[in-house]
């Protein structure tokens, strides 16, 4: 039922309305391509193409999403119920063994209306009344990325091991070894933390239980279980290398594109500022407060094993999150979601070994509030949606039908094994290549949608486009398009050779189509419904017959 809402919001004013962006799209194509591998019964190949992804589990939940209802951006919305569904019981679990069922019950529906559960809903309803829109960060939280997923399976592995509560089981064990291979097997740009952070709640338990006989055996059991685990995926398939490879790219590469120059205090300032829009405007205080008033209470000792490592695992994540030059604010999914769990667990402790009666009286009405506040919550966010500005609507639809148009024309001229220019746009050019896609998971590629340009000269990126044989170029120059689309400045100049190439009377292309977009909003915040509007014109060349 969340997942179902959240979608209904996001279809009209939020991602669903607009084409797919990145980089969710991006796990879209690799799942469609999949999806019609395994259709095909191309077993070997398709599970193959799975391990050697860049997030086989999550990629392989897409598949799974594309073979059972078709391959469209509802369904790749849908695989959001693994993490919904995996945080909501984790949330219900953790409460309910410190707290009456009530308060449990009543978490649960809070959790249910976090902004990373539910950003179309959230988003809507407090964006439309107080402002500025970001369809890129607040409605993108509901971007088919799989850090929400990721984070959740290492809670999980984590809560698995602190939780025992009535002695060590080797159960407990075996659950927390499956939860970590899968979090890092759904986002393995990531495994290097999950890794970390796994190997403190081991070895924070076996050291409170280091005089049991049984603590060091199930401790190595476990280590070498999912060593066995990962194994195939690490070694065979390439995983640890494809791990180094990214990490290396991301944070040297590509660090003129998605670097700062900021100094560490400010990139350790990045993800508290975005707290507010992923634990909610109004809870982000309660949670914080709280969460300061738990550490004062960890200091002192009044609190368990189990909110000492949710504590560790919290801070661990802002920490290996906010030091390197590279981030994006689906990083701090991570953040937020492991915070929200040790306010919970340490509140509820705190709360019960209090004030037991009153609290016992209390949960009820706790529960009644909480009702109250998601009934609020969405009555907002329909009068939101009913008043949306009508110009907002108007660019979200042109994406998409300027989005169907390109690729439609491109489908008519080139195919599997043929490419065309990379130029920014809504999810481009992954969008435009799941609309091309054909029923054997081929579909043309791109020119590089990134460039080493330390490496890289313009004169050698203009080469390779014109191996292809069609040119997506902007009449705009690339300044202006980066208003509206995302193009990193180290980028636009070999962008606007492109364009400039092909408009040359000798290049051997002739213009076959153009399409308009029209006052659309800037990237990133923008007061709603009140801005200056980018105007683009997009140019398809042909490669002329004969050349």
């Amino acid at each position: 039922m969340t997942i179902a809402l959240d979608a209904w919001f996001n279809a009209r004013v939020g991602l669903l309305s607009r084409p797919p962006e990145y980089d969710g799209v991006s796990y879209m194509v690799s799942a469609q391509g999949i999806a019609h591998l395994l259709q095909s019964l191309h077993l070997r190949t398709g599970l193959h193409a799975i391990g050697t992804s860049i997030a086989p589990l999550w990629i392989g939940a897409l598949a799974f999403q594309f073979l059972v209802a078709g391959a469209g951006p509802v369904q790749a919305f849908a695989a959001r119920f693994w993490a919904v569904a995996l945080l909501l019981v984790l949330v219900y679990w953790i409460v309910r063994s410190r707290a009456p069922r009530s308060l449990a019950i009543a978490a649960v529906v809070l959790t249910a209306l976090l902004p990373i559960v539910v950003a179309g809903v959230r988003s809507s309803s407090w964006e439309f009344f107080v402002g500025p829109v970001s369809y890129d960060t607040d409605f993108g939280l509901d971007d088919a990325r799989p850090d929400f997923l990721a984070a959740v399976l290492a809670l999980w592995s984590i809560a698995s091991l602190v939780e025992q509560t009535r002695g060590l089981r080797r159960s407990a064990y075996l659950v927390s070894v499956a939860f970590a291979a899968s979090a890092v097997l759904v986002k393995q740009s990531t495994s290097p933390l999950v890794l970390a952070v796994w190997g403190v709640a081991l070895a924070a338990v076996w050291f409170v239980h280091r005089r049991e006989r049984l603590a060091t055996r199930w401790t190595v059991l476990a280590v070498a279980l999912l060593a066995v685990l990962l194994s195939p995926w690490a070694i065979y398939e390439g995983g640890a290398r494809s791990v180094v490879r990214y990490l290396y790219q991301t944070e040297v590469t590509y660090k003129g594109a998605y670097g700062t120059n900021e100094g560490v205090l400010q990139r350790l300032g990045y993800f508290l500022g975005q707290l507010p829009s992923q634990l909610g405007q109004v809870e982000v205080w309660i949670v914080v407060a709280g969460a300061v008033l738990l550490a004062v209470a960890l200091a002192r000792r009044q609190l368990a094993l189990a909110e000492t490592v949710y504590a560790a695992v919290t801070l661990l994540f802002y920490v290996a999150f906010s030091l390197p030059t590279s981030r994006n604010p689906h990083l701090g999914i991570w953040i937020s979601t492991s915070l929200w769990v040790f306010f919970w667990a340490g509140a509820s402790r705190a709360a019960v070994a209090t004030w037991p009666g009153p609290m016992t009286r209390a949960s009820p009405a706790l529960l009644a509030a909480a009702g109250v506040y998601t009934l609020l919550v969405y009555a907002l966010g329909g009068i939101a949606v009913a008043g949306w500005p009508a110009d907002e609507q108007r660019a979200n639809q042109q994406r998409l039908e300027v989005t169907a148009g390109v690729a439609h024309e491109l489908s008519r001229h080139i195919s599997g094994g043929q490419c065309f220019t990379y130029a920014p746009g809504p999810g481009w050019p992954a969008s435009i290549e799941f609309l091309m896609m054909d029923a054997n998971g081929n579909a043309p590629a791109s020119t590089a949608t990134e460039v080493d340009t330390n490496v890289t000269t313009i004169g050698e990126y203009v080469d390779s486009a014109r191996k292809c044989d069609a040119f997506l170029v902007y009449q705009q120059a690339m300044a202006t398009v980066a208003q509206a689309f995302y193009a990193p400045p180290v980028y636009q100049p070999y962008f606007q050779a492109v364009a400039d190439w092909v408009r040359a009377p000798a290049s051997g292309y002739t213009l076959d189509r153009t399409w308009s977009f029209s006052d659309l909003p800037p990237l990133g915040q923008h007061a709603l419904g009140r801005y200056q509007g980018v105007s683009l014109n997009v140019e398809l060349y042909l490669r002329s017959s004969g050349t």
